[in-house]
């Protein structure tokens, strides 16, 4: 029966091929009889280009008053690079990630002492600093005191004496009092004023090294600096002169025999797998006498040891 389904009489086949037969001829019609106007001019695809490249040449399309676009005007003046803010930089025409890197640059000590410097920032090219270049103005600076912002507003040197029994002369920006070249002070006992004395270091890295430091215990070493989140090289390099660790420092030591796993793993200087063997060698031995007992141990390195000999008690 399901024959009967696909079966034609002699009238609905001849229908059926004057339905296909008009189809065709309304598709072939269309193709012949289509508008010139259709196909793209030769202008228009150029246009199209441009547009996919977004390279506009503005002046090349028709001028059309309610749609004109106006571009950024940009005053050129004289400025200071040393002491311009991103805003300043933007209305010279300079974009704002540029703007950015050179706010950066001076926050991490740099400083343009000539107008070619100011031409090495990154992103800069040679066309927009060779259209700054005239309009750079950078005050004079003397070798013995090279902070900008001191020698702009014309404030005095001033000399104190602070709790490292130490005479210090500090330069004072008006925010802050920074520390002249050739002071430093204890970063074991120094609070956060102290600090942020030291050119290249803010509230913010000051509170990090604080913190950082009385979870360590103390600092044995200047390279530990390195340590703290935030310091870079750069940065490590423009502060460490500042800094200095007296040789008598007193470091707090973990008591390895009463510690629990959590305090132990708590020091930077110690993870969980190393706390577990110190535990495990304590319940094995009743005490640990020395940290010699743990050169053996694979999860201890060579450097580990070094490091741990200055926050380890076995008392």
């Amino acid at each position: 029966m399901w024959k009967d389904f696909f079966s034609f009489t002699k009238q609905e086949r001849q229908g059926i091929f004057i339905l296909f037969a008009l189809i065709a001829g309304i598709c072939i019609g269309k193709f012949l009889f289509s508008p010139k106007g259709t196909v793209p001019e030769e202008k228009d695809v150029v246009v199209k280009q441009r547009v996919e490249k977004q390279d506009y040449d503005f002046q090349s399309l028709p001028v059309n008053p309610d749609y004109c676009i106006d571009k950024p005007a940009f005053e050129l003046k004289p400025f200071d690079p040393n002491t311009a803010d991103s805003v300043m930089f933007v209305s010279l025409g300079l974009k704002p990630y540029i703007a950015k890197n050179i706010i950066k640059y001076r926050n991490k000590g740099g400083i343009f002492r000539k107008p070619d410097d100011f031409g090495k920032i990154y992103g800069l090219n040679n066309a927009d600093f060779e259209k700054l270049k005239p309009y750079v103005r950078i005050q004079s600076q003397n070798e013995s005191d090279k902070f900008v912002t001191q020698i702009q507003k014309n404030q005095p040197v001033v000399e104190t004496t602070n709790q490292f029994s130490k005479k210090e002369k500090v330069i004072s920006s008006g925010k802050q009092e920074k520390l002249e070249r050739g002071a430093t002070i204890d970063i074991n006992i120094a609070d956060t004023i102290e600090l942020k004395k030291i050119p290249g270091i803010g509230a913010g890295f000051a509170k990090r090294i604080v913190k950082y430091r009385q979870i360590l215990g103390g600092f044995y070493s200047l390279e530990q600096i390195k340590e703290v989140y935030g310091v870079d090289n750069d940065l490590f390099l423009k502060i460490i002169p500042y800094m200095t660790i007296s040789e008598n420092a007193d470091f707090q030591r973990i008591p390895v025999n009463q510690s629990s796993l959590d305090k132990l793993k708590s020091h930077p200087y110690i993870n969980f797998y190393q706390a577990k063997v110190l535990l495990e060698l304590r319940k094995k031995k009743g005490k640990i006498r020395d940290i010699s007992e743990l050169v053996l141990f694979e999860e201890f390195s060579k450097n580990d040891l070094e490091r741990l000999t200055h926050y380890l008690t076995f008392e």
